[in-house]
C-alpha cells in the first residue's frame, strides 16, 4: 500500500517534468540563429570552379557555433527571398590583370545591417585557403563580436592546436625553391625556381610537420646535382621528405632528405640531409 501511494507521487512529477521539458526545448533551440545562405554571384565561366568554392564556404558557415544554415545555395540573395536572420552570398570575379577579387555579403533583415568585405588574391586557390577565417571574421563582425588577441596569445594558441588547416599557405626558405603551397587536406606543392613542380602530401603529429614527395621523381626536383648526375638518379631516386617542427606560428624548422653529390659513391650521389626553414608568407 505504501508503495502505490510512493508510485501515484512519482508518476505525476515525471509527467510534470517532461511537460515543462517539452514547452522549454523549442525556445532553447530557438537560441540558434538562422542563416540563408545564397548561391554565389560570378561573372567568371568556370562554373565547375565556383560552385566548389560556394561549396566550401557553404561548409564553413555550417561550422560556425550558434546558427542553423538553411541552403538557399541554387537561389539568387534578393530581400523577398529571406526568411532567416541572417543573409549571406559571395561574389568572385577574375580582375583584368589575372588577379581575383571575392567579397562576402553578410544582412541582418531586422536590423537593416549589411556588411560586405572584400578582398584580392594573386591566385584563384588563395580564396580557398582563406575561406576559414574570411567566414569567422565577417560574421564576428555582423554580429559586433569583434575580439583583438596579442601576437603572444595567437602564437601560443598556434602551436598548441598545430593541424593541416593552419599551416594552409605559401612558405618561402630554400634557395633553390621558389615556394612551397601547402593546402587543407594535406596535399601541396612545391614550385621550384628552375620551373619544376612537385606535389608533397603533408601530415601532422604533435609540432612536428612531415612533408614527403608523391609520384615519380624528376631530374628538376635536385636543382643542386649536376645535371647529368640528376639525369642518371632521379627514376631510382627515394622520394624526398622534409621533417619539420613548427617554432612559431609562421616558421617551420627542421631537415630536408634528398639525393646530394658523392664522388666516392658509384652512382656519383648519395642520401644527404640538411637543415632547412621555412617561412610563411
Amino acid at each position: 500500500m505504501e508503495l502505490y501511494k510512493t508510485r501515484q507521487k512519482t508518476i505525476p512529477s515525471v509527467f510534470v517534468f517532461l511537460f515543462l521539458f517539452s514547452i522549454s526545448y523549442p525556445c532553447i533551440a530557438a537560441d540558434k540563429q538562422q542563416i540563408d545562405f545564397f548561391a554565389t554571384v560570378s561573372a567568371t565561366g568556370d562554373k565547375n570552379m565556383v560552385s566548389m568554392t560556394t561549396d566550401l564556404f557553404f561548409t564553413k558557415v555550417q561550422t560556425l557555433g550558434g546558427y542553423s544554415v538553411v541552403d538557399k545555395r541554387d537561389t539568387p540573395y534578393s530581400k523577398d527571398k529571406v526568411s532567416a536572420n541572417i543573409a549571406f552570398y559571395a561574389e568572385i570575379n577574375e580582375n583584368s590583370d589575372g588577379t581575383w577579387q571575392c567579397t562576402l555579403n553578410a544582412i541582418k533583415i531586422e536590423e537593416d545591417k549589411a556588411i560586405s568585405e572584400t578582398k584580392n588574391y594573386d591566385s584563384y586557390y588563395k580564396i580557398l585557403l582563406d575561406a576559414k577565417s574570411s567566414v569567422e571574421n565577417i560574421m564576428a563582425n555582423i554580429e559586433g563580436n569583434t575580439t583583438s588577441e596579442s601576437l603572444d596569445a595567437s602564437q601560443n594558441r598556434a602551436l598548441s592546436g598545430v593541424n593541416i588547416d593552419s599551416l594552409a599557405g605559401t612558405w618561402k626558405g630554400e634557395d633553390s625553391v621558389d615556394k612551397v603551397i601547402i593546402m587543407r587536406g594535406g596535399r601541396g606543392f612545391v614550385i621550384f625556381k628552375n620551373g619544376a613542380s612537385m606535389t608533397v602530401s603533408i601530415s601532422v603529429n604533435g609540432k612536428t610537420v612531415s612533408v614527403i614527395q608523391n609520384g615519380r621523381s624528376n631530374a628538376s626536383y635536385y636543382p643542386d646535382l649536376p645535371r647529368e648526375l640528376a639525369l642518371k638518379n632521379a627514376a631510382t631516386a627515394s622520394p624526398i621528405k622534409w621533417d619539420l617542427t613548427l617554432t612559431s606560428s609562421s616558421t617551420l624548422k627542421g631537415t630536408k632528405t634528398t639525393l646530394v653529390e658523392n664522388t666516392d659513391s658509384e652512382n656519383g650521389v648519395k642520401k644527404g640531409t640538411f637543415n632547412v626553414e621555412w617561412t610563411k608568407q
